[in-house]
């Protein structure tokens, strides 16, 4: 299974909204506390412009209008291109200014997420992590644990996106597993979580720039590859 990966910034958004669809703008409307108006447009602008290379469409504003999020009844993005199902399955996330895109093809279930390195607290390890990640925390040297952390949570929101349901399941019913010593490089390395339903999603994860981010797949992916200018995928095109 291929999977691609797309990331923009907060400045890479341009002030205009000629790039939303109608929809879209009465959507950003309704969003009145100025955080939440950025974070939604990051977000927005990320899919946009990455499904408009995965799908190697035109990337002007007008272009862009025509490429439509609408949230599934699970909350989860849903493309729709002039108003009909594109030929992709899409997650989305952002974090610190940055937006993060996962894109695979139609009918695959993928999570990514994108989360900021920092310490949390030992009540925030107890309350939403499983006896087996608590102690993967535990045997980690000092140094390395907030990452290591962070990445078990991302893993674990990579797959609830995936399944549908988000937060608003347990994290708990999701153990996530690291395949040996975590890196300190900028490389893709693989990962896999298990669901209490007997499930398991295997993925990648990356850390760099002081973001962890990961991408789950199933059925189980390849390495990502970046979404850049001149990406060639070769996806049909709906009729």
């Amino acid at each position: 299974m291929d999977v691609y990966w797309f990331e923009q910034s907060d400045r890479d958004v341009p002030l205009g909204e000629q790039w939303l669809c109608g929809s879209e703008r009465a959507s950003l409307d309704r969003l009145r506390i100025p955080k939440r108006r950025t974070d939604w447009r990051l977000g927005r602008w990320t899919a946009k412009c990455a499904v408009s290379r995965y799908l190697n469409l035109p990337r002007d504003p007008e272009a862009l209008a025509g490429v439509e999020l609408r949230p599934a009844h699970s909350g989860a993005p849903e493309v729709f291109l002039h108003g009909r199902p594109a030929p992709v399955a899409l997650s989305l996330s952002h974090s610190g200014g940055a937006g993060f895109c996962a894109i695979a093809p139609a009918g695959a279930q993928v999570g990514c997420d994108l989360e900021t390195v920092e310490p949390r607290s030992p009540a925030f390890l107890a309350d939403y992590f499983t006896d087996e990640e608590q102690a993967l925390v535990a045997r980690t040297p000092a140094a390395r644990r907030d990452p290591v952390l962070t990445l078990l949570w991302s893993s674990k929101e990579s797959v609830l996106k995936a399944l549908g349901c988000g937060l608003r399941s347990d994290t708990r019913s999701v153990n996530a597993t690291l395949a040996g010593f975590l890196p300190r490089d900028e490389e893709w390395h693989p990962v896999s979580a298990a669901h209490i339903g007997g499930r398991t999603f295997y993925g990648w994860w990356r850390e760099s720039r002081a973001f962890i981010r990961t991408v789950v797949v199933d059925p189980p992916p390849l390495p990502p590859v970046e979404l850049g200018h001149r990406t060639a995928v070769k996806v049909r095109a709906t009729s």
